[in-house]
């Protein structure tokens, strides 16, 4: 598996990505587009090398003077789920938010989606809250965060 930052030429298959994996839900192609081209967000790409095809995808922002990074998406196609992708794309996001030296990592997660959960919690992230239909009447999020000390990134005990 190859995992690399998005570039323009990857937008047609960011899109059938986006609508295999979230359907009506799925982000507009301006948006995807301004993951890729804007100089305070990024998209890093899973691509399967035997296939040729993209199998998932991250969009993330950067906050640099809040010292935040937010993982805004994660999509992994159905027939490359639980292998590891996902962790791998979060290594990326992850990756470049250390080179921002950015103290602490956010994200969303629908509260039964229960493996993204699990993934988040095993990453060292910590559930913050609660966001009452996040994702449309009677689909709650959890918000989650990862805390880092600001020289060392390491993560700090809650």
């Amino acid at each position: 598996m190859l995992y690399r930052r998005a570039n323009e030429g990857d937008l047609i298959e960011l899109l059938r990505l986006e609508d295999e994996c979230f359907g009506m839900e799925r982000f507009s192609a301006e948006l995807v587009r301004a993951f890729i081209v804007r100089s305070d967000a990024f998209t890093v790409v899973a691509e399967d090398e035997s296939i040729g095809r993209l199998v998932g995808s991250a969009s993330c922002l950067i906050s640099e003077n809040a010292g935040e990074g937010r993982i805004a998406s994660i999509a992994v196609i159905e027939s490359h789920r639980k292998i590891g992708i996902g962790s791998g794309l979060m290594d990326e996001c992850e990756r470049i938010f250390a080179s921002y030296r950015l103290r602490k990592y956010l994200l969303e997660v629908e509260t039964t989606n229960f493996p993204a959960i699990l993934l988040y919690t095993h990453r060292g992230y910590n559930v913050m809250g609660l966001i009452k239909d996040y994702y449309g009447t009677g689909r709650d999020a959890y918000f989650m965060e990862r805390r880092l000390c600001r020289n060392r990134r390491r993560v700090i005990p809650q």
